[in-house]
């Protein structure tokens, strides 16, 4: 008997537009460290993520959606990934002062004020004191997709919007770029 294929797997708006190699040495992400994907999606990231930290590390894959939440835990069995359901504005249950490394890619557009605040507060809650902070955003500039320009940061005005000390920025697609903070 034939065995039935599994439902294909959802594709996260930048998957596939996003220069996957580019970004993941840039991040220099080396084994035994702790990596948070945050506003994971469908995980692929974070998949990727979890084979740079090995055996020894670990990878936290959150998402405030249930069903991107659901189908990551069905799907993926790496013992070092975590998938947690929760909102990145709010204290969530990963510990203080753990993370190497938080990654964050097209979600920031989308937070108000009062939400961009609270993931300030919670970006410094978790990052060690050596900690990155990696925000993969849209170009400021037209495109045939994307948030509408007013909702979009330059690498300027995301640093005018992130306490945190702005190390580099990359070309992380064709009308992406990634920016790097470092925490301490």
């Amino acid at each position: 008997m034939a065995k039935e294929n599994p439902a294909p797997r959802i594709k996260k708006f930048t998957e596939g537009l996003l220069y996957e190699k580019r970004i993941l040495d840039a991040l220099g992400i080396r084994p035994g460290r702790t990596v948070l994907d945050a506003g994971a999606g469908t995980g692929y990231m974070a998949e990727a993520f979890s084979a740079r930290v090995g055996e020894n590390g670990t990878v936290y894959a959150l998402d405030i959606d249930s069903s991107f939440v659901r189908d990551l835990k069905n799907r993926v069995s790496a013992e070092n990934l975590q998938v947690i359901e929760a909102d990145i504005t709010r204290p969530t249950p990963i510990p203080a002062s753990s993370i190497d490394l938080i990654y964050i890619s097209m979600v920031l557009f989308t937070f108000s004020r009062s939400r961009l605040e609270g993931f300030n507060n919670e970006v410094k809650r978790l990052l060690k004191s050596d900690g990155v902070l990696a925000v993969v955003e849209i170009e400021k500039k037209p495109t045939a997709f994307g948030p509408p320009l007013s909702a979009r940061y330059s690498p300027v005005e995301l640093q005018e919007v992130i306490p945190l000390s702005p190390v580099a920025t990359v070309q992380a697609g064709e009308h992406f770029y990634m920016q790097l903070f470092r925490h301490g």
